[in-house]
């Protein structure tokens, strides 16, 4: 079905020592995961202002 039949494991004997270290080898995009996180804060603050907003009804 796929052309890939690489199934070879990947190792990396490079010392890591830091989380940047680990974020390098991993090639994660970091202004896709702030945006991301951007994104959920924003939402969690509209769903916390909504939520302890005060009823005018509740007198």
């Amino acid at each position: 079905m796929f052309k890939n039949t690489n199934t070879a494991k990947r190792a990396d004997l490079r010392k890591k020592t830091s989380l940047i270290d680990e974020i390098a080898y991993s090639n994660i995009d970091i202004q896709v995961c702030m945006v991301t996180l951007a994104v959920f804060v924003v939402l969690l603050l509209s769903v916390l202002s909504i939520a302890t907003a005060q009823n005018p009804y509740m007198l």
